[in-house]
């Protein structure tokens, strides 16, 4: 064995030529398919405080929301009343008659849309009720916890 290695090392010494084993190389593509895809948060509900008739426009507080998109990807928001199957695009306002207290608002976005980055990216839906509407409460204060047209539905088109 130390033969063999020293005449190794002699001749790799005065550049002969020590058998190798052959090789060969060759390419290769690797093909990637994105689907692209958002999804969105719950939307907290929207809450409104009225005294009838009162002088002022009620602005609606919560309605925020967060949508997250593949990066690049262009997505736009659309209102709906009631909760039936979305048809996009939906509506950028809607306007609705409360059928429990009879006040009727208006709800819209705070963006029409966005582009997608990766990471969720915050949004609202805002209300308003006008001022000088009657309502209907026959006690000291009433909600619309009987109301059936309370529901609404955000459509996200991507």
């Amino acid at each position: 064995m130390k033969k063999l290695f020293a005449s190794l090392l002699v001749a790799s010494a005065f550049g002969i030529a020590t058998t190798d084993a052959a090789n060969t190389s060759g390419q290769f593509n690797v093909t990637v398919t994105l689907n692209s895809t958002c999804s969105l948060s719950t939307i907290t509900a929207i809450a409104f405080t009225y005294t009838s008739l009162q002088g002022a426009v009620a602005n609606a507080t919560a309605g925020g929301y967060t949508v997250t998109c593949t990066n690049s990807l262009p997505y736009t928001f659309g209102l709906q009343t009631g909760t039936g199957a979305a048809t996009p695009p939906g509506a950028a306002t809607i306007t609705v008659t409360d059928n429990a207290v009879n006040l009727q608002y208006v709800l819209g976005t705070s963006a029409a849309g966005g582009t997608g980055s990766g990471a969720a990216q915050s949004y609202n839906i805002s209300g308003t009720m006008a001022a000088s509407q009657s309502g209907t409460c026959g006690v000291g204060s009433c909600t619309n916890a009987a109301a059936t047209n309370k529901t609404h539905t955000l459509i996200l088109n991507y």
